[in-house]
């Protein structure tokens, strides 16, 4: 590396949803973590928040996948934060703190508006839609991209930093967290009232279920061929709706046209790490689990007590799928009443 350019910290904004932060963070944070190690510079995981939710141990969190240091940031008189508010507060952030490299956001449409108008404000490069970054022989900040359909790998190299890209979730996995490792905390706040900003948030609503990207998704019903019929997948997505869940599946699931391609969940599908996984008539094969093996909660439903999938289950319960998933809706009808 040329010796006259010295390199800088690896900046990660932090997505986070019901206290933890997401697959795609992990994401960002390990593969942050795997360059900043090989060159001796540290990785900063920047936190901001309009009503910081203090209580979370998010130096666990973020220290446990790869960040040296949490920033955590509040926006006073701000309840909900814009692109254009995080774009500003970044900027103000960069000249108190040691300017990133390297700017990583996740690859959203909220994360790009975030990216680009930052880019315009440190007059650099930025390249979206990113599965991979590193630092070359010569210093420069480079991003590989799939394009052409998905066809080909174009690797983008920044020619000034700091470089600013947006990640594509689920392009990496996330490997095991390094346990009783903890970001040193900074903690700043930023009077928000004082700025004129031209956008403002009228309200905020909830995903749909049914159409957000699973790897996104806290809660997921997923369906295994141990379903059965068509009809009883019927019952299965009542099931989930009930749960505001998200329907994922195994190939053999979308082979028989229960799910599509992109809520497939295995070695040939996505990989997910949802706050709670409810799996009915998965037999639990390698090919699986590999995507959804870091979930937080798994609740598994078989009517083979010996399926693999109870190695994982926090919670198992062996039965016919149709019985048992009429049993949980007849509950749930019960509860809403």
């Amino acid at each position: 590396m040329d010796e006259q350019k010295i390199v800088g910290p690896i900046w990660v904004l932090v997505n986070h949803s019901r206290g933890q932060i997401t697959f795609v963070t992990k994401e960002m944070l390990q593969d942050a973590d795997e360059v900043a190690r090989s060159l001796g510079v540290s990785v900063w995981a920047i936190l901001i928040n309009g009503d910081d939710p203090a209580e979370e141990p998010w130096d666990e969190q973020v220290g446990a996948f790869g960040a040296d240091h949490l920033l955590r940031v509040s926006a006073i008189g701000m309840p909900y934060l814009t692109a254009e508010a995080y774009s500003i507060i970044l900027e103000e952030l960069s000249g108190k703190y040691e300017k990133p490299y390297l700017m990583i956001i996740v690859n959203s449409i909220e994360g790009q508006e975030i990216a680009a108008r930052l880019a315009m404000k440190w007059h650099t490069g930025y390249a979206n839609d990113c599965v991979s970054f590193s630092i070359g022989i010569k210093g420069n900040v480079e991003a590989t991209r799939i394009t052409y359909g998905e066809q080909l790998e174009t690797i983008v190299v920044f020619s000034k930093e700091p470089a600013v890209i947006s990640f594509r979730p689920g392009s990496a996995g996330i490997g095991v967290p390094t346990k009783n490792r903890k970001a040193k905390e900074y903690t700043h706040q930023i009077d928000s009232t004082s700025h004129q900003f031209k956008q403002k948030v009228q309200g905020i609503f909830p995903a749909d279920p049914r159409k957000i990207d699973i790897t996104e998704a806290d809660f997921i019903v997923a369906c295994g061929h141990g379903v059965g019929t068509q009809d009883n997948f019927v019952i299965l997505q009542e099931l989930a709706d009930r749960l505001g869940a998200s329907v994922a599946g195994t190939r053999r699931a979308n082979d028989k046209g229960w799910i599509n391609i992109e809520r497939r969940v295995g070695l040939t599908g996505k990989t997910i790490c949802p706050q709670f996984y409810m799996s009915i008539g998965i037999s639990g094969a390698r090919e699986h689990v590999v995507g959804m093996d870091t979930s937080k909660v798994v609740v598994a439903i078989n009517k083979d007590s010996k399926a693999e999938i109870f190695r994982l289950a926090h919670l198992g319960v062996i039965g016919d799928a149709r019985e048992v998933m009429l049993a949980l809706l007849q509950k749930l009808k019960e509860k809403a009443a």
